[in-house]
């Protein structure tokens, strides 16, 4: 086995922790209430995004009944005013208590190895405890690439996401902080948002549609000559999760045709949608971008209003 990267916990990543009783929060709890009260007033009685949620999973999932795609609904919300409540509460939410609460596995060692990884994620289940979980185990040599949010926002999910070590970086300063990118132990980014900024996209068919992916996890892998690992996030209960590390790509594989990495990233994320379609990010516009006509280069696709 190759030696554990300087700040990475290769145990725990290796066989993954067993998983003892969770302990009670009063904290978390309550804030479970205030954000449930919070998203009823939203979603339920205010009707919040209520039609790109709506359109989302229909074109998403023709073949499902209205009822079965209202129930999906539903649960989104729910699980969503729980995210927000988590995010909150992870603030102060102590180490161990964090290990408790997700679990980590690492089949193939990807964690205890000295190559440099790209680790791809999504917006599935909580995104920002993953963050944080494999910000324990990776500490400062994890850089995560990130859009900057205005005003207090920015100031308080960068002291969250950075509490445990890791170092953000705006996601249009990478030109700029090659170096960073280069001597990073992993680099992490979130690989399901509209590539509305790109002039080159990656099309395929996703959740029975075309859809647009960013190329960027693709030509970062090869600057850095790194390992491309999905992270795979499960809900497994209220507040507890398990993240599963899937590599995308092995050692052997130097040249791949462009596309094969993020057409391997669309399918595994499929994958996960489809066995739990209420922990995906149905509320934001992820189809804005209409697929460009046979022929046509990317810059000839276009926005629409839809969801």
């Amino acid at each position: 086995m190759a030696d554990a990267a300087p700040g990475t916990n290769a145990t725990h990543a290796r066989a993954g922790e067993v998983r003892g009783p969770v302990r009670v929060s009063w904290g978390l709890r309550l804030r479970y209430a205030l954000a449930s009260l919070v998203f009823f007033l939203g979603y339920r009685v205010f009707g919040l995004r209520r039609a790109v949620i709506r359109g989302n999973l229909e074109r998403s999932f023709p073949d499902r009944s209205d009822a079965e795609r209202r129930q999906i609904r539903r649960e989104f919300i729910r699980r969503q005013s729980q995210v927000l409540a988590e995010i909150d509460y992870a603030r102060r939410m102590p180490a161990d208590e964090f290990r408790q609460r997700v679990r980590l596995i690492d089949a193939t060692g990807v964690l205890a190895a000295s190559r440099q990884i790209v680790i791809v994620g999504a917006h599935q289940c909580n995104f920002e405890w993953l963050l944080l979980r494999l910000s324990l185990e990776l500490g400062a040599g994890m850089v995560c690439l990130y859009k900057p949010l205005r005003g207090p926002g920015e100031r308080y999910f960068h002291e969250l996401r950075t509490r445990f070590g890791s170092r953000l970086l705006p996601s249009k300063s990478v030109t700029k902080e090659l170096g960073t990118i280069r001597n990073a132990r992993a680099l992490g980014l979130v690989a399901d948002q509209v590539p509305r900024t790109s002039p080159e996209r990656h099309w395929t068919n996703f959740l029975r549609q075309p859809t647009a992916f960013f190329k960027g996890p693709e030509r970062l892998a090869r600057l850095m000559r790194a390992q491309v690992v999905y992270v795979c996030m499960r809900r497994l209960e209220r507040g507890e999760y398990e993240v599963t590390l899937e590599p995308l790509t092995t050692a052997e594989e130097r040249k791949l045709p462009p596309g094969t990495i993020m057409e391997r990233y669309a399918r595994v994320l499929e994958r996960d949608i489809d066995a739990d379609p209420a922990g995906w990010w149905w509320s934001h516009k992820r189809w804005k971008i209409k697929a460009p006509e046979p022929g046509a280069t990317d810059e000839e696709s276009s926005e629409t209003a839809g969801g």
